[in-house]
């Protein structure tokens, strides 16, 4: 599988280095018995305003929706063979999230994040497919929609220190994004070159076999999530000394 993401939109131009985080956002200790707890309310503050309102002082316009100007999914072989390219995509419903627990360990830049979106997430945009999922040949060109319902996300985000003008900075390396789902709804307008009854035909058939489509798709939808929130968190990583982020 080969799989291309362009982000940009979802990214200002690059500010100064601002000397601490928003003032609605929440810091708490390094260590102690409570941190992990802090940090979980921590997070799910900063999320919910990047969703809504962005940050300038970081170059980050608001998330919810998340835009991508281009993802492409290059499938080669096994059940879903396909070139699937999106254009113009905006993933909708981050505001939604609802943090279930932080684990952090501050002195090694390592942080993992369970999260869960009762509420779903969706991409709506324009997409173009040509080649076969299951049995069947599919192709075609126009707008989709595609909805992750009741979707659980597992984050393990890997930095590492980076001295600047002599402060110490964190530059996250690996941002691993792993989610699952009880459903996924697929729409496709405009298959077969416009054929009604073939488009109609071929969105049941995707919506009834979702689970096995999504097993094909699902590596290709956490890089480009991983790779998006990698680029906002050194965002924000870059510029704060990474001693200030914490009380």
């Amino acid at each position: 599988m080969r799989v291309l993401l362009v982000l940009c939109l979802s990214l200002a131009a690059a500010v100064a280095a601002p000397k601490s985080l928003p003032r609605q956002w929440m810091k708490c200790p390094k260590d102690g018995p409570k941190v992990d707890e802090c940090l979980r309310e921590a997070v799910l503050v900063a999320v919910k305003d990047l969703a809504e309102n962005g940050a300038k002082e970081f170059g980050v316009f608001p998330i919810d929706p998340l835009f991508m100007s281009t993802l492409d999914i290059e499938q080669g072989s096994g059940p879903v063979a396909i070139d699937l390219r999106f254009k113009d995509v905006n993933f909708y419903g981050l505001k939604g999230a609802q943090l279930r627990s932080v684990k952090a360990d501050v002195s090694n830049f390592r942080y993992k994040v369970s999260v869960l979106f009762p509420a779903g997430v969706s991409l709506k945009g324009n997409y173009k497919i040509n080649g076969k999922v299951l049995v069947l040949p599919i192709r075609g060109e126009g707008k989709c929609d595609l909805q992750i319902e009741n979707s659980t996300v597992e984050v393990d985000i890997i930095g590492k220190p980076v001295t600047k003008d002599g402060l110490v900075y964190a530059e996250v390396k690996d941002f691993k994004f792993v989610f699952e789902t009880t459903r996924l709804r697929l729409q496709f307008e405009n298959l077969f070159n416009g054929n009604k009854e073939l488009s109609a035909q071929m969105n049941i058939f995707l919506n009834e076999n979702w689970s096995e489509i999504l097993q094909e798709l699902k590596p290709a939808i956490q890089d480009a999530f991983g790779a998006a929130f990698l680029v906002i968190s050194n965002r924000i990583f870059g510029k704060v000394p990474y001693d200030t982020l914490f009380l």
